[in-house]
């Protein structure tokens, strides 16, 4: 699979029984090394939701999308940025 491209080897994947999205990109970019892959979960959802679709309702599609052609070849290490982020972020507070 390593000499597939990434979305030829995500298909691939997703050819397997209880293989989503999700898992494929992660099987591809944590086991295969494609930085290209962007594995979407609730977290790095919430972070492109806020981050760059405020007041917006966007389909899991468009999301997708957006990653790719946002972050590129190397979205991979994007994700990991946007997951570590919303995982360790402070609420805002109101100064008094």
């Amino acid at each position: 699979m390593c000499g597939l491209p990434v979305d030829a080897a995500r298909e691939e994947l997703l050819r397997l029984p209880g293989v989503g999205r999700k898992i494929a990109d992660c099987v591809l970019l944590f086991g295969l090394g494609f930085d290209g892959a962007f594995p979407i979960d609730v977290w790095v959802r919430r972070a492109l939701q806020q981050l760059y679709f405020p007041k917006r309702r966007v389909s899991a599609r468009r999301i997708e999308k957006f990653a790719a052609t946002r972050f590129g070849p190397h979205a991979g290490y994007a994700q990991q940025y946007l997951f570590h982020y919303m995982r360790t972020k402070k609420p805002l507070t109101l100064a008094r």
